[in-house]
């Protein structure tokens, strides 16, 4: 993860003076926040996106009116197939709101892949909320080699805390593209329940800026044709700041 900053010449000591002072005006009234982690694997929708130990993190911008942006990344430690290290950036924006007590989204994901660049896409995404319940439906309007263009996917989550500790449970259904133009990232699977994540995590304050989270998590496999004991488990512990 990199904050990409521009830096543009001042030609006068009084312009630089007046530019430092507008952004930091800016930051102060653009709340800025992030966070950054290790897992021993890198997961995506119920799929071993890395078996090897990954270091994520994202840092986000939000205004008061509910539109937001944020890049995230996934950095495998190991290597992947082809021996190229391939870093992951999600980019997102994103526009949210209450109405009558439910929580609406809807936005947009790029997803780039450094060293694999044939296999950038990006999803448009519409969700709702209510109390402990949500759910977000994706849909894929960039193609890449893989074969991903009109795929879509949709997420059911159910969130709880008791006692300190956050308990999730995700369930992801994959809805594979009929276009034979478009043929599906996910052949294996025919409109149906892919996948279900079970999630505990707990948040821990280390001072008055900085928040960890130990976390842990299965993703067990439900479509059909799974591979035997494919059940996938992640450990990780993350830092929000």
């Amino acid at each position: 993860m990199e904050l990409k900053k521009t830096y543009l010449p001042m030609m006068m000591a009084g312009l630089m003076t007046t530019g430092l002072a507008a952004t930091t005006a800016q930051a102060e009234d653009l709340p800025i926040s992030g966070d950054i982690g290790i897992y021993s694997q890198y997961m995506w929708r119920g799929m071993q996106a890395s078996s090897s130990a990954s270091v994520q993190g994202d840092l986000g911008a939000e205004t008061d009116f509910g539109l937001s942006a944020n890049v995230w990344f996934a950095a495998p430690l190991g290597n992947a197939p082809n021996g190229n290290n391939t870093t992951e950036f999600d980019f997102t924006v994103d526009y949210s709101t209450e109405i009558a007590g439910v929580g609406v989204s809807v936005g947009y994901i790029y997803y780039l892949y450094q060293n694999q660049t044939s296999w950038n896409t990006g999803e448009l995404y519409a969700g709702l909320s209510y109390g402990p319940v949500s759910v977000t439906y994706y849909n894929a309007v960039n193609s890449n080699k893989g074969g991903w263009k009109k795929d879509a996917y949709v997420d059911v989550g159910l969130a709880q805390s008791y006692g300190g500790y956050d308990f999730g449970a995700n369930f992801g259904f994959y809805l594979p593209s009929n276009d034979l133009n478009n043929p599906t990232a996910f052949p294996t699977t025919k409109n149906e329940l892919g996948h279900v994540d079970l999630s505990l995590s707990k948040d821990m304050e280390l001072g008055a800026a900085v928040t960890m989270t130990p976390s842990m998590m299965v993703s067990i496999p439900t479509y059909t044709g799974k591979p035997k004991g494919a059940s996938q488990f992640v450990a990780g512990v993350n830092f929000a700041y």
